[in-house]
């Protein structure tokens, strides 16, 4: 994992009471799931553009995904 690449983790993973989560192997596994996840959105942004589809119909519904998290 190089810094450059993926300087849009966060520097401190917060918990929901906004304290920080301090355990290395926590901090690990979040930072490798967002890793993946971003690259997948990636992948699915690419095949969009590559068949024609508008890529920002893709993100858009990207978004809406994830929006019963963002409460």
């Amino acid at each position: 994992m190089s810094n450059k690449s993926n300087s849009f983790l966060p520097k401190t993973w917060k918990s929901p009471l906004e304290g920080s989560i301090s355990c290395t192997e926590k901090i690990k596994l979040l930072n490798e799931n967002v890793i993946e996840i971003k690259r997948m959105a990636d992948d699915a942004i690419e095949d969009a553009i590559l068949m024609g589809a508008d890529p920002k119909q893709v993100i858009d519904i990207l978004k809406k995904s994830f929006e019963k998290y963002d409460s």
